[in-house]
């Protein structure tokens, strides 16, 4: 009973303290503006209508839902009194039905009601940023990005989440989750560079590469005009790999990450240092990258990838166990190896998790000896201190599959 009542009383106050903080960031938004828009009050108002949503909400979901509704015809009212006013904006109206669910929304998680007010304040605080940001995109790029949210909206919820692929112990539901969380990562870092950063130089190109993909920022830099701070640039961004596969795997297996975490700070922190020494010897300038890593294509490939890697690796490991399995790795890090990795953390695999982390780690250095040679390629063989920096990172990775 005591408990009951305690966590009656923190949703309570919960609700009040958030529905007067978005009254408040939507009362210091409007009058940031030059000309004050006719408004339905800001402070208390909105502590008021929290409180309304919660207490109807206490009582029944039908009273919390005609609260609503007449919540509803109130804010009609008032944006046809706006429309007389020459003003068409709806953002008090959407922000009141925010807060008047926040009541509904109070037992479900106690992060909820946070989450959901640092996004209003969020959006509230960066209208110019956002308003940039649209007008600077192309209209190419906006379809796109919407084509692949209705995708990850619409087709994720009714794929199916039991293993209905021959030979692939991934449901369809993982495999497009993890389609869905790289090409969000890669699309933040590339929307990060192109539009945020874009008079930023060869080393952030680098860094934000590394999340993006580390073997295109290779391919990118090596073609670019020699220099200490590009090779170093290259370097940086395989370091920043290892980070970046590192949350990916936690993502999806905490197991395999918590296994990994140690030779992969390492190896970050080796690429850091080799950066800094070549830093030191160059003189940084700008670049960039064009392909939208959204492109429906990409995510498509990167699905198709991610099965039959899945069912090879499956295949490989009933058949020829442990050393087949790294031999495998050893060859499919000349290719992509994100959709080669994410199905050997989400399958099930009749191999030891020590046997999967090795096999990472393989994937990994055999990786990096591709763009080691890419880098040579491209730069016609004169980045001598990038490839031997790449191949020096491979032998470290490699090193590490003796730990385990």
């Amino acid at each position: 009973m005591e408990t009951l009542s305690f966590n009656l009383l923190f949703n309570f106050l919960m609700v009040i303290i958030f529905s007067f903080l978005t009254g408040l960031e939507l009362r210091e938004y409007l009058f940031a503006k030059k000309h004050i828009p006719f408004s339905m009050g800001t402070t208390r108002t909105f502590t008021f209508i929290g409180i309304l949503g919660y207490v109807l909400d206490s009582i029944s979901l039908n009273s919390f839902l005609v609260g609503m509704v007449v919540l509803s015809l109130f804010l009609l009212i008032f944006y046809i009194k706006k429309i007389e006013e020459n003003q068409r904006g709806v953002l008090q109206i959407l922000i009141a039905l925010i807060t008047y669910s926040y009541g509904a929304i109070s037992d479900q998680s106690i992060f909820y009601i946070p989450l959901i007010y640092v996004s209003v304040v969020f959006i509230l605080a960066s209208k110019q940023q956002i308003n940039t940001l649209l007008h600077k995109m192309d209209n190419g790029e906006m379809i796109t990005f919407s084509k692949f949210l209705i995708l990850s909206v619409i087709i994720l919820p009714i794929l199916p989440k039991e293993n209905v692929i021959p030979y692939v112990s991934i449901s369809p539901f993982k495999i497009w989750i993890a389609v869905v969380v790289v090409g969000g990562i890669s699309y933040f870092s590339y929307i990060l560079q192109k539009y945020f950063l874009a008079s930023a130089g060869i080393i952030v190109t680098g860094i934000l590469g590394g999340i993006y993909s580390s073997t295109a920022t290779t391919v990118v830099l090596a073609k670019k005009q020699i220099d200490s701070i590009v090779e170093g640039s290259i370097v940086i961004a395989t370091g920043v790999m290892y980070l970046r596969l590192l949350v990916l795997i936690a993502i999806f297996n905490l197991t395999l990450a918590k296994m990994l975490i140690t030779p992969f700070i390492a190896l970050f922190l080796i690429s850091g240092a080799i950066f800094l020494f070549l830093k030191e010897r160059g003189t940084d300038t700008k670049t960039s990258f064009d392909s939208n890593p959204l492109e429906l294509e990409v995510a498509f490939i990167f699905a198709g990838l991610f099965i039959v890697m899945a069912g090879i690796t499956q295949f490989v490991t009933l058949n020829f166990g442990n050393m087949g399995l790294q031999v495998l790795s050893a060859i499919v890090g000349f290719t992509d190896i994100d959709p080669f990795i994410l199905s050997l953390v989400q399958g099930k695999y009749s191999v030891s998790n020590e046997a999967l982390v090795q096999a990472i780690l393989v994937a990994v250095a055999s990786n990096n000896i591709l763009k080691a040679i890419y880098a040579g390629m491209f730069s016609q063989w004169k980045m001598k201190k990038a490839v031997a920096s790449l191949f020096l990172l491979a032998i470290f990775t490699l090193g590490a599959v003796l730990i385990f």
